[in-house]
């Protein structure tokens, strides 16, 4: 763990940290994009979607432990297919989430509705291979 502070900025009355922006910031945009159909996810992406969606299925809660396992199931393909989007709103959940100050319970609520909008994306519509 590190023991480098996060620079903190204030958002409204809550202090948010640039990890927690930049997490909310990609959610956001990506959950924008797959409603406008901008976006759509690969067959990969909405295998790893669905996959967190069975692993939270007991609890809800996206965790670190969870979002590295479905990094590892994507692995590199994830990466840089379809401009590796996903990865990258994964990974920046996987940082919010391994902040020992972590409150943004909001932005997991949000994280948690885009991968279920993926994976339910998957199941209906033919998802892309690259």
């Amino acid at each position: 763990m590190s023991t480098v502070p996060f620079p903190q900025t204030r958002t409204g009355s809550v202090s948010e940290s640039v990890l927690v922006r930049r997490g909310r910031r990609r959610v956001e945009a990506l959950r924008v994009d797959l409603d406008k159909g901008v976006w759509s996810p690969t067959a990969l992406e909405a295998r790893v979607a669905d996959m967190l969606v069975t692993a939270t299925a007991a609890d809800g809660m996206l965790t670190s432990r969870r979002l590295r396992a479905g990094l590892w199931e994507g692995s590199v393909t994830m990466l840089s297919a379809n401009g590796g989007r996903f990865a990258q709103v994964l990974a920046s959940l996987v940082a919010v989430l391994d902040d020992p100050d972590f409150s943004a319970f909001d932005l997991l609520d949000t994280a948690g509705e885009l991968v279920m909008a993926i994976t339910a994306f998957g199941r209906i519509t033919p998802v892309r291979t690259t």
